[in-house]
């Protein structure tokens, strides 16, 4: 699998979440289940299109380190943040973009798996899968 390096622009995420890491995976299992059983994108009302997004931040240390995983949308900076809900702003920045293929979620954790194989220079700020509704996934990963 190949990546694209792509100046991209901040966003911000408004989303619910959790703490997990690549040794208990089962933590986003569990939180995508909840968030499309809330209604999936429908439960961020303020959302300015229908994308979902799935970051990866708050990181303490490199991948094998726990982070925190954020499901939302994208959000004006200043939404208000409802109960049990986190907002992410996603720093402006370079990112090695790989295309997930094939059936979901296998598509996206055979690019993660790529990624953790690649000696990309990561930022461990933010990083983000990016699901469209036309169905098209992309993984985001910081680099310097």
């Amino acid at each position: 699998m190949s990546y694209e390096l792509r100046a991209e622009n901040g966003l911000t995420v408004l989303g619910i979440f959790t703490t997990a890491s690549n040794a208990s995976p089962q933590a986003i299992g569990d939180l995508w289940r909840r968030f499309h059983a809330r209604g999936d994108q429908n439960v961020i009302a303020v959302r300015q299109d229908d994308a979902i997004y799935c970051v990866y931040c708050e990181y303490e240390g490199d991948w094998t380190k726990p982070f925190t995983v954020v499901i939302g949308c994208a959000v004006a900076p200043d939404a208000s943040i409802p109960e049990g809900m986190k907002k992410i702003d996603v720093q402006a920045g370079t990112f090695a973009v790989l295309q997930a293929l094939g059936e979901l979620p296998k598509g996206v954790f055979e690019a993660w798996d790529e990624v953790w194989k690649t000696p990309l220079d990561r930022r461990y700020q933010a990083d983000f899968d990016c699901y469209k509704k036309d169905g098209a996934v992309s993984v985001h990963v910081g680099v310097r």
